[in-house]
């Protein structure tokens, strides 16, 4: 299955940030979509959803699309003769 790591991040008035990645709480609109666990978003089939951390009464989203790429390609016939004239 595809993944990809979203990174949660606070920021403060004072210019600072602060990674909360792995406390926020995650969550999908639609596990049918992709799943998420501390950030790792888990590709479960073809659509859209929209992946939530909060943390500290803060959220923030993230918009994930599903994709079936093909796996693969044939070119028929596999081989041909042809005559010049």
């Amino acid at each position: 299955m595809a993944t990809t790591q979203l990174t949660a991040t606070l920021s403060f008035a004072d210019g600072s940030t602060q990674d909360v990645t792995s406390s926020a709480d995650w969550v999908s609109s639609d596990e049918a979509v992709a799943t998420v666990s501390a950030g790792l978003v888990t590709a479960v089939a073809e659509g859209t959803c929209t992946v939530t951390a909060t943390s500290q009464g803060l959220s923030g989203n993230s918009e994930i699309t599903v994709t079936n790429p093909p796996e693969g390609m044939t070119v028929t016939p596999s081989s041909a003769t042809i005559e010049v004239g």
